[in-house]
């Protein structure tokens, strides 16, 4: 996965940065995501629903999904929950044109690399397509040492994101109605910042989830063991975007 191919034709040699999987009932947003994804380089598949898109991953085996939110049929987190049944490590790029909080939350709980809204900025499509491709990149040869050796960055935030997730899941009742919103909204800024390359933002919603996890241990909503683990996924995440 994650491959690059070196294409000969009539005129310069185009360079092949992997296959995309477009799944979108819209054929005008499948149409534009088509022509702006071959000009970047990239093999485009595409599926106008969730079972199309599905029946599309098994056999194309792509490398980056971009998956409708809202379909008619098998909506976008449901076609999410089963692609990662069928593959947990193909980044999914969720794009909806509704900014609904709690679908995003949803989407990057069951493991999609982020969430955006149409319009889609191209900017940040450019910069995510990077990023999820260094996330499925082949892991180096033996003996040579990586600086991280979970992935990419955003993997690295995207990693904590997760563990925030699973934890506020398993918080009691009251603690689900104070700080268990506020962790989850800082780690899904943390994720969209991140997968955007907004570092700023990121040390922000960081700085916001550190503390936060801290006021939970010591107001016993979290064991030592779990804020200790956290902080262990913290520690990853501010190394990645330069911090100590």
């Amino acid at each position: 996965m994650g491959s690059t191919e070196i294409v000969l034709g009539g005129g310069d040699a185009m360079i092949k940065r992997g296959k995309v999987l477009v799944i979108d009932d819209e054929p005008s947003i499948v149409e534009l995501f088509t022509d702006y994804l071959n000009g970047q380089g990239f093999d485009v598949i595409s599926a106008g629903g969730g079972e199309e898109g599905l029946d599309r991953l098994r056999l194309d085996s792509p490398d980056i999904v971009l998956l409708d939110m809202r379909m008619p049929g098998l909506d976008g987190l449901e076609t999410l929950r089963r692609i990662r049944k069928v593959n947990v490590r193909v980044p999914v790029l969720m794009v909806s044109g509704n900014d609904d909080i709690a679908a995003a939350k949803e989407a990057i709980a069951l493991g999609a690399f982020d969430y955006t809204l149409k319009p889609v900025d191209f900017n940040y499509l450019s910069r995510a397509l990077d990023k999820m491709l260094a996330s499925v990149q082949p892991t180096a040869e033996p003996g040579i040492q990586m600086e991280v050796t979970t992935g990419s960055a955003h993997g690295l935030l995207y990693d904590l994101a997760l563990e925030v997730f699973r934890t506020t899941r398993t918080l009691s009742e009251s603690a689900r109605e104070s700080i268990a919103p506020a962790l989850e909204n800082a780690a899904l800024n943390l994720v969209q910042r991140g997968g955007g390359g907004d570092k700023a933002e990121s040390v922000r919603a960081l700085n916001v989830i550190r503390s936060l996890l801290r006021f939970a241990k010591d107001l016993g909503d979290i064991t030592d063991e779990t804020h200790r683990s956290l902080e262990s996924h913290m520690a990853k995440a501010r190394r990645s975007v330069g911090l100590s």
